[in-house]
């Protein structure tokens, strides 16, 4: 915790209701990138950045974000050679390992929670950043004990090594903290520090994972994509496929609850790329080659 905090930040937005918020960041880059959680920076009409050991607030804008992953990356001008965090292996995270969520230093509450790995590959639920009435479902999460409050949303998960697993999600539910997985994050934060902007390859489809629970209601093995809707004239539609039918892999990726569809396209695809996907229809395993689309994640 020592080691880690100071690239720990406080975020704290101002919105056009007057209503304030305060969450969490932690800097992945010398000169000043932040990953945080949409739900931190949503809404606001005014953003200020506190760092450890440095009463002066430093303004602070939104580079890109992804409702869908919920992360969002955002830039203190001005600042360089500040300390950082590095990401941990996401093929290394265990079930029951030590891990340590930190909170930005204007947090009221606690600075530092300690918990253990609940559960990983899970379906986890936040509210909606822009209609916090809805509760939003987010795939792959880590579940863990460590405490949570909006105050620390956005702030690291880290492993006993203070490397970053993931990004802490602040969850209507009071029995367990969610956060985003590293494997998730890591490549959308990349591509906006690296591009400015975000754009993700899609299929053209709406679908749900078929989970232990989800697959054994449809009556269908665990892991893959139930097609839930198609959107006319995107790739999934000109190749054939249809609602009803489960994709169960992209090129040589098999889709499994470590490898949902969301997190496959975003972390190993690019808009334009050519793709062959396999699906199940009716007892049958099919082939379909066709072109990914892309653009903005959509709220």
């Amino acid at each position: 915790a020592a080691k880690a905090a100071p690239a720990v930040v406080s975020l704290l937005t101002q919105a056009p209701t007057d209503a304030s918020v305060s969450g969490s960041g932690f800097l992945v880059d010398s000169s000043g990138y932040v990953v945080t959680n949409v739900g931190v920076v949503a809404n606001s009409n005014s953003l200020v950045a506190l760092l450890a050991g440095d009463a002066k607030p430093h303004d602070a804008r939104l580079i890109d974000f992804d409702c869908q992953t919920q992360v969002a990356v955002v830039k203190i001008d001005g600042l360089r050679s500040l300390p950082t965090l590095p990401w941990a292996d996401p093929a290394a995270l265990q079930l029951g390992q030590t891990v340590v969520a930190l909170a930005g230093p204007a947090s009221v509450h606690s600075l530092v929670t300690r918990g253990i790995v609940s559960a990983t590959h899970q379906e986890g639920s936040t509210s909606d950043p822009l209609h916090p009435e809805i509760t939003r479902s987010l795939a792959d999460t880590i579940q863990t004990d460590a405490s949570s409050d909006s105050q620390s949303s956005g702030g690291p998960l880290l492993n006993v090594d203070g490397q970053v697993m993931g990004v802490t999600v602040n969850s209507p539910s009071t029995s367990s903290a969610f956060a985003l997985s590293t494997a998730a994050v890591q490549p959308e934060v990349d591509q906006i520090i690296g591009t400015g902007s975000l754009s993700i390859a899609t299929l053209g489809i709406t679908s749900q994972d078929l989970g232990l629970g989800e697959a054994a209601l449809h009556g269908e093995p665990v892991g893959g994509a139930l097609v839930k809707s198609v959107d006319p004239g995107g790739p999934a539609d000109r190749a054939g496929i249809k609602v009803g039918d489960v994709i169960r892999q992209l090129d040589d990726v098999t889709l499994d609850p470590a490898h949902p569809l969301s997190s496959v396209l975003r972390s190993r695809f690019t808009p334009s790329q050519k793709s062959t996907v396999t699906y199940q229809r009716d007892g049958s395993t099919n082939q379909v080659a066709l072109t990914l689309s892309g653009g903005h994640p959509s709220c």
